[in-house]
């Protein structure tokens, strides 16, 4: 099957399954210009969908070091009337959010700490309200990923240029199903099963999770009551959409404020254009109160210091070893793929949907709920074939859930 055709297909889901386009809807796609060839094929998609506009707006990743290079911190901290009003467009018009991932994980390896850590901030507080409105699913959002030949020489480094860029294109079509027959009826399979582990979880009722593995010995305190999830969402529209694409997980928020013991990574972390690895946490409850890092420390050390919610827990995912995506032996260096090949963990934001009702509650609300509330949301892999979780009752008995990396059947 032709490269071509494949992204036709790759398309397709994209359009029919992640974002589940409707009539009269508005879509916004944000990418690099390296992923116009798949693009053009989303914007026909989404159009014979029945869109009713469709805004691209590209970046360019080699622009980006020029604007590090050369443009003060001061500078870096503005941010335009024009795009306050266009993210206040998006969010009233409730328009649909397509982001494209393809650029190197280390594109801004030789950048600026001060300067990425500078623009970050404000361009978090400028998404504010706009993230808000997809993290609860007023509006529909999905992530999905495009290979540059920057990133594929970084996964495959005994390739080279397109060499390198086919065999990550290959991986990335086998990691979302558009190689199989047919995509789009794979998808509805898989969620589903995604669905019953979800509902199985739910259904126990554990008080907490005890995670142990070289490196972990940590205890996350779950809310009582609280729903697991998959990445198979209905917005506040009532349309299905899958957020993350490919997608391995279920996951929860955790109560933020009973995690105590400390973490170690499996797989390293690409982190605002630079790796952090070899990175472990220390948690008394509920925050983070020591961290090491073999490398990228100040990476890691500008991460924990974005805002107080930085140091604590918005969620915990549940992926087994024997996921499609941890058998292809691939180190992805990116989260949207690490994080489905293994059990992750993330600092920041929770989902209020984890608690029923919480989602109508205010911020402050949601906090007194021990729903961690922050600026950003960053997920790090600490699954492996070592890894032990237990389900713990209210009453102490415990139960086994995982076993070597692996569902406990």
């Amino acid at each position: 099957m032709s490269q071509h055709h494949l992204l036709k297909k790759y398309a397709d889901v994209i359009v029919k399954i992640g974002l589940n386009i409707q009539h009269n809807e508005i879509l916004v796609i944000e990418s690099d210009i390296n992923t116009a060839p798949l693009v053009r094929p989303v914007v026909e998609a989404a159009y014979k969908q029945g869109a009713k506009k469709v805004i691209v707006n590209y970046s360019d990743s080699e622009v980006a070091k020029y604007t590090y290079d050369y443009q003060s911190v001061e500078t870096l901290q503005e941010v335009p009337e024009y795009l306050k009003q266009e993210l206040k467009y998006y969010e009233e018009e409730k328009a649909a959010l397509l982001s494209i991932i393809s650029v190197s994980p280390e594109a801004l390896k030789n950048q600026s700490e001060e300067k990425i850590n500078a623009r970050a901030k404000v361009m978090m507080k400028a998404h504010e309200s706009l993230s808000d409105s997809f993290g609860n699913f007023r509006q529909t959002w999905c992530i999905v990923a495009y290979p540059s030949v920057e990133w594929a020489e970084i996964v495959f480094p005994e390739l080279s240029g397109e060499a390198a860029q086919n065999a990550l294109f290959d991986a990335i079509f086998k990691a979302v199903r558009a190689d199989q027959e047919n995509p789009v009826a794979a998808w509805k399979s898989h969620i589903e099963h995604l669905n019953q582990r979800a509902n199985w979880l739910t259904e126990k009722g554990f008080d907490k999770l005890h995670y142990t593995a070289p490196g972990t010995d940590l205890t996350v305190g779950l809310h009582q009551g609280g729903n697991w999830l998959k990445a198979g969402k209905v917005n506040k529209q009532g349309t299905e959409i899958i957020v993350n694409m490919p997608t391995e997980e279920v996951y929860t928020t955790p109560d933020f404020r009973r995690v105590d013991g400390y973490v170690s990574n499996t797989l390293p972390l690409s982190l605002s254009g630079k790796i952090v690895d070899q990175f472990k946490l220390t948690f008394k409850d509920g925050v983070v109160t020591d961290f090491e890092a073999g490398e990228g420390y100040e990476t890691l050390k500008n991460l924990l210091e974005i805002d107080d919610g930085a140091k604590r827990l918005g969620e915990i995912a549940l992926v087994p070893v024997n996921s499609p995506i941890y058998e292809s032996g691939l180190l992805f260096y990116n989260t949207l793929f690490d994080e489905n090949a293994s059990c992750h963990i993330a600092l920041g934001s929770g989902f209020a949907e984890v608690i029923n009702g919480a989602e109508d509650q205010s911020i402050e609300e949601q906090v007194a709920l021990g729903i961690n509330d922050s600026l950003t949301h960053v997920d790090f892999m600490i699954g492996s074939e070592s890894l032990d979780i237990d389900g713990v009752y209210a009453d102490d008995r415990c139960e086994p859930i995982f076993r070597q990396g692996r569902w406990v059947e």
